[in-house]
């Protein structure tokens, strides 16, 4: 499920730059450290000046997570082609399971990223923060778009922490196993229960 690709002269050489930056601070932050490099850094790598890195990044942080606004937009819209009657924790995790098979589509470079974010203190605190952007995501997609109650909110939290320990496990194995297989099976757990299936499973399976 990729974005579309711009089609205006202007738009290509827009993403063009974009992409260049977050290469070139992919690269930088792979080599020296995410802490070690400076803005003006990125800059020159990507061969631009400084005030051109802002009119894409509102700072390092950002220009780290390039992908964080994209996959958060691609949830609400996939939230916004649900089908007739459905409920919405279904609906949420149709979307979540959109998002996993993007995952799987771009494995190396999703795994690769996830790395240098475990590689830095800086760049986890960043991905924490983000992740709470998620929680309250999926809070108000289940609230149809009103203000989230408890329960909601709780729900939300339930499910992303189950999805999160899902990546978890899916990136300490490199990516290799199936992303939305791994998923799906996180779903039914939770449908049947923590506690049910955590009993009916034997020490170590």
């Amino acid at each position: 499920m990729p974005s579309a690709r711009p089609t205006s002269k202007r738009a290509r050489n827009r993403q063009q730059t974009r992409d260049a930056l977050v290469a070139a601070a992919r690269a930088l932050f792979e080599a020296h450290g995410y802490e070690q490099v400076r803005v003006e850094d990125i800059a020159a790598e990507a061969g631009v000046g400084r005030r051109t890195f802002f009119r894409y990044f509102a700072s390092k942080d950002e220009v780290a997570f390039p992908d964080h606004r994209d996959r958060l937009e691609r949830f609400g819209a996939l939230m916004q082609e649900r089908l007739p009657g459905e409920a919405p924790l279904v609906a949420v995790q149709r979307a979540l399971v959109a998002l996993g098979a993007h995952f799987m589509a771009t494995r190396d470079e999703v795994v690769a990223h996830q790395a240098m974010v475990d590689a830095s203190p800086a760049l986890m605190a960043g991905d924490r923060a983000r992740d709470r952007e998620w929680d309250d995501a999926v809070a108000l997609a289940l609230a149809g778009g009103a203000a989230p109650t408890t329960a909601q909110r709780v729900t939300a939290g339930a499910l992303m922490g189950a999805i999160r320990a899902t990546l978890r496990v899916w990136f300490e194995g490199q990516g290799r196993r199936d992303l939305v297989r791994m998923g799906l099976e996180t779903f039914a757990m939770l449908e049947r229960g923590l506690a049910t299936d955590a009993r009916a499973r034997k020490p170590g399976t």
